[in-house]
Parts: C-alpha cells; sequence; structure tokens
C-alpha cells in the first residue's frame, strides 16, 4: 500500500478546508527538494468518491437483508449528506482540498529553486494534481460543461496560493472558467512531468497518467481530435495494455476464487492501471452487505466475463466485483471503523480506449470506431463475434430520451455513443464513473419507486453546509 505511514501522519493534521487555515498542515521545514516531493506524495486524495457516487447510479438496487447505513441510503436516495464520515462528500471535499493546498506549497517552494530537470519534473506533478483534484470537485459539485453556456453556471473554488489565513473571501467562479484555469495546468502539467524520478510511477502523475487525464478532461469539454491525439500517447500496444478480462480475471478468478479478484485488480503490476491512490475507506467490507448495491437482478444485464461474486449471507440477492482490497494498520473494528485503507484506481488504459472510441464516434469515424470496438472485444472478453458498423449504431427513440450531452447526436452517434456507454458502465463498475457519465450524458435514473430525471437538481451535490456558511452560493434545489 502506498506510504502508509507518511498518510498516518496527515491524517492527524486534517482540517476541514475553505473553513480552516489550509496552510496549517504545512507549518514544518520543507527545506529541500526531496521534502517538496514528499509533500507532493500526501497531495493525492486520501479520501474516495467511489462510494457516494456509485451508489447514486443505477448500478444499483435494493438488496434483501443488506445492512443499512446512513449514508447508503442517503446517495441512493439522492439526499443532501453533509456528516463527517469516511466514504462522504464531505470527506472528499476536505481531502480534495488538502491536496490542493499541498500542490500550491509545493509550487511557492519550487520557485526558491534553480530550474533543474528534478525541480520541473515536480512542477509537473503539481500541476497535474491541481488540474485533476479540481476536475474532480467541478464535476461532482457543479453543473456538467457545456460550453458557452458554462459560463451561467456556478463552478467551485479554484485555488491557486497557499493561503496564509483562516478567514479567507473564496469564491465560485464558473463552470466555464474553472475548465479553463484544469486546461492551463494540464497543459503545463503534461509539459514538465518526468518518470525518472518516481520509484514507484503508478503512485504518482507518471506520463502515461497524464495524458489519459487529458484524454478525459478533452472528452468532457468535447474536442474530439485532441482525446484522440492523447490517447494515441497511451495506447501504443492496446492488446497487452488493456485488462484481459476472460484471460486474467475470469478464468483464473471464476467461481470459487471470486472474492480475491483483487489481488490483481489494484496491483501496479496490471498493465491496465496508471495512476493508484490509497485511501482511507470501508468500500471494501460495505461494498458486498450494504443495503443498497449492485443485484442479481442488474447482473442479468451484464457484458461476458465479468465475475461478480455472491454477497454473504443473509443478504439474499446481492453480487460485487471484489476489485478492492482492504488494509488495517490497528486491526480497526467496530460497527463504524475508521482505520482501513483502500487501494482506488484513478487512471486505467481501458478509460482511454473508451474515450478513443467515443471520440471516433463523434467524429463520424464509423470505420475507425469498428476496428476499435471489435479489438475491444477481442482482447478483453476473447469475443470473436463478427459486429458490424449497422450492429454498432443501431438507436430507439427511447435512446433520444436518454442521451442528450450539450453537443448534440445524429441518429447514428446516437446508437455508438449507447453502445460505448454500456461499456463503460461495466468496465468501471463500483468506481462511481457511470455517475458522471449520468451527469454529462443527461440520463435519467429509472428506479420505480423514486427516479431521477434527466435534468434534476439533485445530480450536482450540495456543498459542504460549513462552506455555505463561509459565503459560497448554495446549489440550487
Amino acid at each position: 500500500m502506498k506510504y502508509l505511514i507518511y498518510i498516518t501522519s496527515l491524517l492527524l493534521l486534517s482540517c476541514n478546508y475553505l473553513d480552516k487555515d489550509p496552510d496549517a498542515s504545512l507549518n514544518v521545514p520543507l527545506d529541500s527538494e526531496e521534502k517538496i516531493a514528499e509533500l507532493l506524495t500526501g497531495a493525492y486524495p486520501d479520501a474516495s468518491y467511489f462510494p457516494f457516487l456509485e451508489t447514486r447510479t443505477d448500478n444499483v438496487g435494493e438488496r434483501e437483508n443488506g445492512v443499512h447505513t446512513r449514508l447508503n441510503e442517503a446517495m441512493y436516495r439522492w439526499e443532501d449528506e453533509d456528516q463527517e464520515d469516511l466514504d462522504a462528500p464531505l470527506f472528499y471535499w476536505n481531502s480534495c482540498y488538502r491536496g490542493i493546498a499541498q500542490a500550491n506549497k509545493a509550487l511557492e517552494l519550487l520557485a526558491r529553486y534553480p530550474k533543474t530537470e528534478r525541480v520541473k519534473a515536480l512542477y509537473g506533478e503539481a500541476f497535474l494534481l491541481r488540474a485533476y483534484l479540481h476536475f474532480m470537485l467541478v464535476n461532482i459539485w457543479a453543473e456538467p460543461y457545456k460550453g458557452e453556456a458554462s459560463k451561467n453556471d456556478m463552478g467551485i473554488p479554484y485555488l491557486t496560493t497557499p493561503e496564509k489565513n483562516a478567514l479567507v473571501q473564496y469564491n465560485r467562479g464558473t463552470v466555464y472558467e474553472v475548465y479553463q484555469k484544469i486546461e492551463t495546468d494540464l497543459k503545463l502539467g503534461i509539459t514538465l512531468v518526468s518518470d525518472a524520478y518516481f520509484a514507484k510511477p503508478k503512485f504518482h502523475f507518471n506520463k502515461r497518467a497524464a495524458y489519459a487525464f487529458a484524454s478525459r478532461f478533452y472528452l468532457f469539454k468535447g474536442e474530439w481530435q485532441t482525446v484522440i491525439d492523447y490517447a494515441n500517447y497511451v495506447l501504443t500496444q492496446p492488446k497487452t495494455q488493456l485488462r484481459h478480462w476472460k484471460k486474467d480475471y475470469y478464468d483464473v478468478y471464476g467461481f470459487n476464487n471470486r472474492p480475491y479478484l483483487y489481488q490483481r485488480y489494484t496491483q501496479p503490476e496490471e498493465e491496465a492501471n496508471l495512476l493508484i491512490t490509497t485511501v482511507q475507506s470501508r468500500w471494501a467490507r460495505e461494498l458486498p452487505t450494504a443495503k443498497y448495491g449492485f443485484t442479481t437482478q442488474l447482473m442479468s444485464n451484464s457484458a461476458a466475463y465479468y465475475t461478480p461474486a455472491t454477497s454473504p449471507t443473509p443478504v439474499y440477492n446481492g453480487m460485487y466485483i471484489a476489485k478492492f482490497d482492504e488494509l488495517s494498520l490497528f486491526g480497526s473494528t467496530g460497527s463504524k471503523p475508521t482505520d482501513l485503507y483502500v487501494s482506488n484506481v484513478l487512471l486505467t488504459t481501458d478509460e482511454v480506449m473508451l474515450n478513443r472510441m467515443e471520440a471516433y464516434a463523434m467524429l463520424k469515424n464509423y470505420n475507425q470506431l469498428l476496428l476499435e470496438y471489435r479489438e475491444y472485444q477481442k482482447i478483453k472478453f476473447d469475443n470473436t463475434r463478427n459486429i458490424t458498423v449497422e450492429d454498432l449504431i443501431a438507436s430507439t427513440d427511447d435512446d433520444y430520451r436518454n442521451y442528450s450531452p450539450f453537443y448534440g447526436l445524429s441518429i447514428r452517434q446516437l446508437g455508438a455513443i449507447k453502445n460505448i456507454a454500456f461499456l463503460r458502465q461495466w468496465e468501471f463498475m463500483h468506481e462511481g464513473m457511470r455517475w458522471l457519465d449520468i451527469r454529462r450524458f443527461y440520463t435519467p435514473v429509472n428506479r420505480t419507486s423514486e427516479p431521477l430525471q434527466k435534468e434534476d437538481l439533485r445530480k450536482v451535490i450540495q456543498l459542504p453546509i460549513e462552506a455555505i456558511n463561509r459565503g459560497l452560493p448554495a446549489n440550487p434545489r
């Protein structure tokens, strides 16, 4: 697990960012490049968005005899929830702004050093971290990006300096402005970052992880050729770079071994994994038994060769994919243990290939999309079915009610996007990515008891109450 002793020390210094002094945890001597590098190592999020975003999606149903928790139910019902606990939105918000504060402190300190290759690489990592953390914040606590129209949507505070005072007046700006600032940091980071100084590259923003993040950013922004350009840098040999669901997972972890799938999924040795972080989370232990989670009914729609395990008794209809390891430094137990660490895979080659496929669809390059789609199916599932372009772009009237991104879709694009979104949904099961697609495609969540409409205001999570009390405008309800 990633630098757990260092992370544990950071937890003792945690504070509520945008409410208390965000520089408070940085008042230690940082008088060498090595200490600045350690500061950046600790700036990666130590909280997970997987649990609170995943539970809001159509990947989740009600499990008979599942274990009830307040957070699990609140997220399932899209309620505003402000508890300070592991896996809650507030925990992730604070973690992101803590990381941003540390990245900003690193940038301030680096200005004192000669611009050696090592210093430039540290600059690159800091810019990429700042871009990524703001990107996640704006895509959870603000409206989806929609081009020029985003100039009318409230964003999130974009912090570029390490504040010295607690009583600072922040403003939300607009989603459009936040994306502009992310893009500036992203471009600087990609230009400067280097793999030469990482002992464990996949626990840092290495070069390929940076390009993978860029492919996601420009996908959300709707710049299709740029998505392809960045994806091409990452995907040099897809056959050896993608996650082989049949060969390496289904054939190895099927049946009795399914609960141990995480032994490969989260490892740096898995070629598909580009950026891994270690977070405080109960997700590994709550995923199999939570009252609202993946079910046998939802499994009936599954793609081939994913390998869910069955929830333990007495949960009746629960399923889960055992993607997550768990480590407790102090043997934490009890009903709500806190001393739990889980690996989260944040960026993968699988996502990059899906991003490129989506970009081909939007550029109406259906022949290239078909080649890519077939390759994806062959590599991951050993599926050699001779699918055609017409199969790939087929759509129905219902699809128009389910997919309406800001840039619009032709009927052929619509069919392709629907098929790619289906692959995304299953590839990133339990990882919260489906919620980001539900938002950017304006997809409803059709639950029989209480559906979430296409443009339901609850698709934007409410800001923490502390931030609202300090003057940030609340998201409308």
